[in-house]
């Protein structure tokens, strides 16, 4: 599986993490607003977050690269958010993830974002099987995989915690939508 350089939407670039983003995830990572209701890493020092990134970056021309992505609106090519996947132990299976800060929230920038990975993972990489896991609390969140076409599996134990678990398979998104 390849990371592709970047994917455009209308209104933003989906790319690959550089090192000229070290400060803004810095912050990500250390706003509690972002990372509490995830299983993002969360209060990391400068050296972690560095080593982090540079770990990312180093991933992404191995065969088993990290696919983890910088949302930039490019209007001003200011990094918003970050989305991406990682692969689970079910063959042709993917855990995604989204995230915005904040100020960026409930302006379809997510929507947008989350529209266009599905479409690259299904089309693209055929990965047959996508699951998000939400926060009961980020209605936000669950709204989201709800509007891109997620069915909703019930409440489960993940982590340590409860979550609502949202699948959607290559199949309903070719053929039923």
């Amino acid at each position: 599986m390849r990371v592709p350089q970047s994917i455009d939407t209308e209104r933003l670039t989906i790319r690959r993490y550089t090192e000229d983003d070290m400060e803004k995830l810095y912050l990500f990572f250390n706003n509690e607003e972002i990372t509490g209701p995830t299983d993002m890493p969360a209060h990391q020092s400068r050296e972690e977050t560095q080593a982090f990134l540079d770990m990312l970056i180093q991933s992404y021309n191995t065969d088993e690269p990290l696919f983890a992505m910088a949302v930039c609106r490019k209007s001003d090519n200011e990094l918003i958010g970050s989305c991406g996947f990682a692969t689970t132990d079910v063959p042709c299976a993917a855990q995604m993830y989204y995230a915005l800060e904040p100020q960026f929230r409930g302006m379809g920038y997510a929507t947008e974002a989350v529209e266009k990975l599905l479409e690259y993972m299904i089309i693209v990489l055929d990965i047959e099987r996508i699951a998000v896991y939400c926060s009961p609390d980020n209605i936000a969140s669950v709204n989201l995989a709800r509007r891109a076409g997620m069915e909703y599996q019930g409440t489960i134990r993940k982590d340590d915690r409860d979550t609502e678990y949202f699948l959607l398979t290559r199949q309903r998104y070719l053929f039923e939508e």
